[in-house]
């Protein structure tokens, strides 16, 4: 009775393991290094080498993308955006003052929290919305370094509406009406301070209040306006306190400078339209269900 050896099937190629992937990407990093060292060694630069600090968070992303991991996408865009945020802090390159490096640095770090959302809309089931917080949060600090002189209002801008329009897009995105609530405030808020109280002309105190109040009022009806996305009918109650809202903050600015009374009225009932009107024209395009 003969015996027969059983057949040895060949194991499949298997894709790339971490290691393999690490050596590549540390074989590529090794090369940009050395040119690197180089140019600024014959061009003596003086901030070429700050290029450094990115590329190995480049190079993890490009990694994670390329083998379809979610995890070195997020190590890497976070490690190449601290990266690029302490070279632009530490570059002399820019013509800026050291507040504006520094908020180009932070400017950077946030957009590298927005790259993870990015990535998460084509490589996950579930959309990382949560990156947007902290990258909005970063992003305002670092616009308000950039482009203001530091003042509390100025923070209260750009980190109140950036925030604003992140919880916003997370709220739209995931269909969470709590979340567009927080979204349709804060987006309002921010600038409804910005308006009122960054001015430097001496206005009346209750003038710049109904300037905020009004301001605040638009979010609550921006609340309305954004609730199609959720609901298949307008959620109706947050025109209530908008109207309260906006009637206290007209009566204060009549009351501070009844001069412009009637055009400040027109202006801001003139916004609230125009917020109707791009929520039709969004409806007719197919946007809400």
């Amino acid at each position: 009775m003969s015996t027969e050896n059983p057949e040895i099937t060949p194991t499949p190629s298997s894709p790339k393991s971490a290691g393999e992937l690490l050596r590549t990407f540390s074989g590529i990093f090794l090369i940009l290094l050395g040119v690197i060292f180089l140019l600024d060694f014959y061009f003596k630069t003086g901030w070429l080498t700050l290029i450094l600090l990115p590329i190995p968070g480049v190079l993890l992303y490009a990694g994670g993308w390329r083998g379809q991991r979610f995890g070195l996408v997020i190590t890497g865009s976070l490690l190449g955006g601290l990266g690029l945020a302490i070279s632009l802090a530490l570059s002399q390159a820019l013509n800026f003052s050291i507040e504006q490096r520094i908020g180009a640095g932070l400017l950077a770090f946030g957009l590298s929290w927005g790259l993870i959302t990015l990535a998460s809309l084509r490589m996950t089931a579930r959309t990382a919305w949560w990156a947007l917080i902290p990258g909005a949060a970063l992003a305002g600090t670092g616009l308000t370094f950039l482009f203001s002189s530091l003042k509390l209002v100025d923070f209260i801008l750009y980190i109140g509406f950036l925030l604003g329009l992140a919880f916003l897009g997370w709220g739209l995105g995931e269909r969470l009406f709590g979340l567009i609530i927080p979204g349709c405030l804060l987006s309002s808020i921010g600038p409804g301070v910005y308006l009122a109280w960054s001015s430097q002309t001496p206005e009346n105190p209750l003038a710049r209040t109904g300037i905020m109040l009004v301001a605040f009022a638009l979010g609550w009806v921006l609340i309305t306006v954004c609730s199609r996305r959720v609901t298949h009918q307008f959620v109706w109650w947050p025109l209530i306190p908008g109207g309260v809202l906006a009637m206290v903050g007209w009566g204060l600015y009549i009351g501070g400078n009844p001069s412009n009374a009637a055009a400040f009225i027109g202006n801001t009932g003139s916004l609230a339209m125009i917020l109707f009107g791009v929520y039709l024209l969004l409806m007719r395009r197919g946007i809400q269900r």
